[in-house]
């Protein structure tokens, strides 16, 4: 992949408030990114200034080409007197798109609302319908980069499950690069191919699916009547080890009667074994709790 945008130490400042603190990552083209963070992250403003809504305070974007953005930031701006075809006209206008009638209804198809009747006003639409419209208002022209915030906000399982296919799919056929932020960890791992880590207007880790599932595969887990004495020991074996709360977290590969057996020799008495698979929202939980640690030290 080659790189479409670059973020350089880009900033937002607000009075005495760094709602975006010199956040600095590059997005690669076709690839689908996943933005997750709290709310307060900096996530919205990040967005609103990728899709020139507002300027940073002072860092830059790089991009050795231009490139057109389509947004859905917030609330869409629809026009609740018109149809969904209508919409689509009054933004086709605005936008002086050529073939405008073809390429309002390839748009229709594929967000899905092709069939719906043509005197239907956008006002009269559910949820999930205004949510399918505004992402067709923001790819009328096939924009190379498309920013959604929040995009299965209130959707039922099958908006949800629409609104994936739909992101899918404008990846696959029309090979636009998407920035999604979403509070839905487990919708994100079905479609993103990296994700980005925001905590307090910085990025706290970036790393693609595949780190993020070596990152969550199953684990040993170790809790001992002497953790000092089980660390020390486990550091002279070599093996690596991670703590959470009481436990010991160790490689699954570990030779589990082998430590045992080093266990009993060192007279630490054993309290649990276990194999587990870490949740995604148990490890984005522990690296905001990092992130916190790592504010009160600096």
């Amino acid at each position: 992949m080659s790189t479409l945008l670059t973020l350089q130490s880009l900033t937002k400042q607000y009075a005495s408030q760094k709602a975006v603190n010199h956040i600095s990552f590059s997005i690669q083209k076709g690839e689908i990114c996943g933005l997750v963070g709290e709310n307060g992250a900096g996530k919205t403003t990040l967005l609103r200034i990728l899709s020139g809504l507002i300027a940073p305070t002072s860092g830059e974007i790089f991009s050795s080409q231009p490139y057109r953005i389509g947004a859905l930031i917030e609330s869409p701006a629809l026009q609740p007197n018109l149809s969904a075809e209508g919409n689509l006209h009054y933004i086709a206008l605005q936008l002086g798109l050529k073939n405008r009638q073809q390429i309002i209804e390839e748009t229709l198809e594929i967000v899905g609302l092709q069939e719906v009747n043509p005197h239907k006003k956008a006002k009269d639409f559910s949820l999930g319908m205004r949510q399918r419209l505004a992402i067709a208002m923001a790819i009328l022209d096939r924009p190379d980069f498309l920013i959604l915030d929040e995009p299965i906000n209130g959707l039922d399982p099958a908006g949800i499950r629409d609104m994936r296919n739909i992101i899918l799919t404008l990846r696959e056929q029309y090979n636009m690069t998407i920035l999604i932020s979403s509070h839905i960890l487990s919708e994100l791992e079905l479609v993103v191919d990296r994700y980005i880590i925001m905590h307090k207007g910085k990025v706290l880790r970036q790393f693609s699916k595949t780190e993020l599932q070596q990152e969550l595969e199953e684990k040993l887990y170790l809790a001992t009547t002497n953790l000092e004495a089980t660390k020390i020991l486990l550091q002279k074996q070599d093996i690596s080890f991670q703590e959470e709360n009481d436990y010991l977290i160790l490689p699954k590969e570990t030779e589990i009667m082998s430590l045992i057996a080093q266990l009993i020799h060192e007279r630490i008495e054993l309290k649990a074994i276990f194999n587990k698979k870490i949740a995604f929202e148990s490890y984005y939980l522990q690296l905001i709790q990092e992130g916190e640690s790592s504010n009160e030290l600096s």
